[in-house]
């Protein structure tokens, strides 16, 4: 039997080996039948399959090799619904998760979406393939390079950029020659961190690309490479007057050098440019230093509410410095909105005491704006250890909203501070009115799935 990944394998491999037993609790006619119908399924003939396995009597079809076999057809036919609601009921009957048949019915949701009409709805479904990260994703993410949005082919650029078996990829090295920036961009950023020096010389001409985002990109793989030309331009263009060629710039060196970076910050946060400020301001995340927690205090009160957003996150991820005195004047004297929801999330990752900031808590989860409610609902999983039961607490109450984009946001979080725990509600998720919820909780579970090992 031929498999295109390890997981169909190993459904394939189940179904087999429970045909034994049925065949020994059912009539010779029936396992002929099943065995006829299994045949079929190998021949990739599923419409057939599925036919067939109607025409079986209760008790044969009843059998739990054959339960499994019928999943395995739904979601081939891509009709994850159906399958979904066969798995509840086989579940029902053995009492537990069989977890590698329900990875398959979470990629199935994600899949499904990878070909739907509307970008929106195929970026959720690549996003959650690039947040997978799994050898199993790269046939996706490489079809992915094929889509007629470049948003879209960046998104699976960026997850083949994530995986060695993506950066080897010749479809992947390809992508360098894709007319959007942003897909050229993230081909370079997954051949910096290649250790195949072969690389070198695929790299070395998109310095001379007319992009700067992209000539940025460049030179920081070049670097990542040891070659001191791109390390040098680098720090040329984290100085330069384009916002944003510094901006990019900017983001490369905090994450290769670290504290060194921080002069270049600091001039960075009083440029006239707001998108260079925000910049600045998540790069102090990084660098935890006095220096830094006085200039983020100083753009918690910037006059542009996307930068006093990244200074409330950078201020909750500084460690060694008590950076609450700054937040808790914020949560009072903003008046926007979604700025203190990451204020929330800032104080509650510095250790704030979750019954603090109760009050500020419900009184954001009340509100009529689904943008400050997505926001709440994303910053509450940035809680410490010690407020992570409270603020699951909070979080899922706000899985009834009536917005999809706020449950999306819920069960991202719920995936951060439960972990494996927030399998139920991730399988509900599954049961989601709106594709692009049910979509975001399949590929909360295949990223769980990961982490299960």
């Amino acid at each position: 039997m031929k498999c295109s990944s390890v997981r169909r394998c190993a459904i394939g491999l189940l179904i087999l080996s429970g045909l034994t037993s049925l065949a020994d609790a059912a009539s010779s006619g029936a396992a002929s039948d099943v065995q006829k119908i299994q045949t079929l399924y190998d021949q990739h003939e599923y419409q057939r399959a599925l036919e067939d396995l109607g025409k079986l009597d209760a008790e044969v079809a009843g059998a739990l090799a054959v339960r499994r076999l019928k999943i395995s057809t739904l979601l081939r036919l891509g009709k994850p619904k159906e399958a979904l609601a066969d798995y509840d009921r086989l579940i029902q009957v053995v009492k537990q998760e069989d977890h590698s048949l329900l990875q398959e019915v979470a990629l199935a949701f994600v899949v499904v979406l990878t070909k739907d009409m509307r970008e929106q709805m195929r970026g959720v479904a690549y996003t959650a393939l690039k947040d997978w990260q799994s050898a199993d994703a790269v046939p996706f993410l490489e079809d992915g390079l094929n889509d007629g949005s470049g948003l879209i082919r960046a998104l699976a650029a960026e997850g083949l950029a994530k995986l060695e078996q993506g950066r080897r990829s010749n479809r992947f090295r390809d992508a360098l020659g894709d007319q959007a920036a942003l897909v050229k961009e993230a081909v370079l950023k997954g051949l910096g961190r290649s250790d195949d020096a072969s690389n070198i010389r695929l790299i070395e001409p998109l310095l001379q690309d007319p992009e700067v985002r992209v000539r940025v990109a460049a030179a920081e793989a070049l670097c990542r490479h040891g070659r001191t030309q791109g390390c040098a331009l680098l720090e040329q263009s984290g100085k330069a007057p384009n916002p944003d060629e510094r901006g990019a710039a900017i983001r490369a060196l905090v994450d290769l050098q670290g504290a060194q970076v921080l002069p270049i910050l600091i001039e960075a946060s009083q440029h006239k440019q707001p998108s260079v400020r925000g910049v600045a301001a998540m790069g102090f995340g990084h660098v935890s230093t006095p220096e830094a927690l006085t200039v983020l205090s100083r753009l918690l009160r910037d006059p542009l509410p996307p930068v006093r957003v990244a200074a409330a996150v950078s201020l909750g991820q500084l460690q060694g410095l008590d950076a609450r005195s700054p937040l808790r004047k914020a949560i009072t004297e903003d008046r926007d909105a979604s700025v203190r929801a990451f204020v929330i999330g800032g104080l509650l990752e510095q250790g704030e005491r979750f019954d603090e900031l109760s009050p500020a808590i419900e009184a954001l989860s009340g509100t009529k704006e689904s943008a400050v409610r997505t926001a709440l609902a994303r910053a509450l999983a940035r809680a410490s250890e010690g407020n992570r039961t409270a603020a699951r607490s909070a979080v899922r109450a706000l899985f009834s909203d009536t917005m999809p984009r706020v449950r999306i946001a819920v069960l991202k979080s719920m995936a951060k501070l439960s972990g494996v725990s927030a399998l139920p509600l991730l399988k509900q998720g599954l049961h989601d009115e709106d594709d692009a919820v049910r979509a975001t909780a399949g590929g909360e579970l295949l990223r769980l799935a990961q982490v299960r090992g």
